[in-house]
């Protein structure tokens, strides 16, 4: 049989499949651990610091990020998707606002910190680089980019094969995989200084789940967890030059 070919994603074809998956919020990577994500990286902030979710989807680390005290904003794609966000969020006291990707002239040196949260893996070449460049602009001088993604993801696990085209696709658009060593380069290659990077399995903490699994039974999952050799998730802590 011939090796089948990887379907290359489209603007329209990324906004379609996006759209679908956000009538699923228990699929996402933040509502699953934002919590975790929040807690881990905390102590890179002041108390008084600026943050903002890049690529927030459907709001839920913006939440977690609220709820632990921190002033933050949103940046979607999309307008329907910045107006989603702005809805949910707007009475927070410490909301900053969300805005479109392509909108954020007005937002150019204003944050300490900025949250790329498993975004990366759905990005193409040219389309990282301008969000790495984009990040970079959002940031004060020595502000801090936080970045997760998949440990080395062996994407062939998770592919479909589309039974209209015949063409191979990761089941959640990812389209690359990173290791630490790729991730460190990227990030440096685009005007960014590692702090550090280390693999994780943020599902083993006793916060994951939280909005759907009662604390008892987290708790022994999480006691499970810690005696499986798995670290399915990568991260880097990075500042602007």
């Amino acid at each position: 049989m011939a090796q089948l070919k990887e379907l290359i994603w489209t603007r329209e074809m990324v906004t379609r499949f996006w759209n679908f998956e956000r009538t699923r919020p228990e699929n996402f990577f933040s509502f699953q651990v934002g919590a975790v994500v929040a807690r881990k990286f905390r102590k890179y902030f002041l108390s008084d610091a600026d943050i903002v979710d890049y690529g927030a989807g459907t709001g839920f680390l913006v939440e977690d990020l609220l709820a632990s005290g921190i002033r933050c904003g949103a940046v979607e794609f999309g307008n329907d998707a910045v107006a989603e966000l702005n809805g949910q969020f707007r009475d927070h006291p410490l909301f900053l606002g969300a805005q479109s990707f392509e909108a954020l002239d007005a937002w150019r040196e204003k944050f300490d910190g900025v949250f790329l949260v498993e975004v990366i893996e759905h990005l193409y070449d040219n389309e990282l680089s301008t969000a790495l460049v984009c990040i970079r602009d959002l940031l004060k001088p020595g502000g801090v980019l936080i970045v997760t993604t998949p440990n080395e993801e062996d994407r062939s696990k998770n592919f479909i094969c589309s039974p209209e085209s015949g063409l191979l696709f990761h089941h959640f658009q990812h389209v690359r995989s990173w290791s630490a060593a790729s991730l460190r380069a990227a990030l440096e290659s685009h005007g960014y200084s590692c702090i550090e990077t280390g693999t994780a399995d943020f599902t083993a903490s006793t916060l994951a789940l939280r909005r759907t699994t009662p604390l008892p039974k987290r708790i022994l999952r999480s006691i499970a967890k810690h005696f499986m050799p798995r670290r399915p998730h990568l991260y880097a802590v990075v500042k602007r030059i």
